[in-house]
């Protein structure tokens, strides 16, 4: 799981150079995050969709409370990398090299851990 989060983590600071370097195009490169995202989230919807299926109460309150908080973390998470990408393609840098300094300490972590 150390290395899944390392590769993560080493591929979000390739996005940001990447969106510093090509302002334009900074969408593509938060756009190619998804490819960690959808794995994870296609093995929990069908395991989300089996229980709803033959479990209604419990599928349900296991959707509520694991669907729910995934979902408000995955959007700030969204929304963020847009308004990055956004105030890069209008000239502001700030942001983005706030997340590049916060990606680079998760990675000294991560590679200390």
């Amino acid at each position: 799981m150390l290395w899944v989060a390392l590769k993560f983590t080493q591929h979000e600071l390739w996005a940001i150079n990447f969106a510093l370097l090509r302002p334009q195009l900074s969408l593509f490169g938060a756009a190619s995050l998804w490819v960690w995202i959808f794995p994870p989230l296609i093995s929990l919807g069908l395991v989300l969709g089996y229980m709803m299926e033959n479990f209604p109460t419990a599928g349900s309150a296991v959707n509520l409370v694991i669907g729910l908080p995934s979902l408000l973390i995955l959007t700030y998470w969204v929304f963020r990398w847009y308004f990055i990408c956004l105030a890069l393609m209008f000239g502001r840098r700030t942001m983005a090299e706030k997340k590049r300094a916060e990606v680079s300490a998760r990675i000294q972590k991560l590679l200390s851990a």
